[in-house]
């Protein structure tokens, strides 16, 4: 016996918890402030020893006359990573303001 031809609601597939979930995440994500990530990056990049590893680091040696040419494809995915992290960082402090 087939059952392809059984109709059934539009919405018999939703996921409710997992919309739910978005709409929490789209939320915080609104609460956060642009300069709470930059002070989460400020004070990562602060604790880092070794200096060769602050995205700036090239950029500084191309500024010295130290090096010929600073890519600015890494430095931009650099500060990409830095950021996206402190991003995440804000984002879930502000999911644990918003459940207590």
């Amino acid at each position: 016996m087939s059952t392809h031809q059984i109709p059934y609601p539009s919405d018999f597939d939703v996921n409710y918890h997992e919309a739910a979930q978005e709409e929490r995440v789209r939320r915080a994500r609104a609460m956060i402030d642009p300069g709470d990530v930059i002070s989460v990056v400020e004070s990562r990049l602060s604790q880092e020893g070794d200096v060769t590893k602050h995205p700036l680091y090239q950029l500084t040696l191309f500024f010295l006359d130290r090096t010929h040419a600073c890519d600015g494809g890494k430095l931009f995915d650099d500060w990409k990573v830095q950021i996206l992290a402190a991003i995440d960082t804000c984002l879930d402090d502000a999911l644990e303001v918003m459940e207590g």
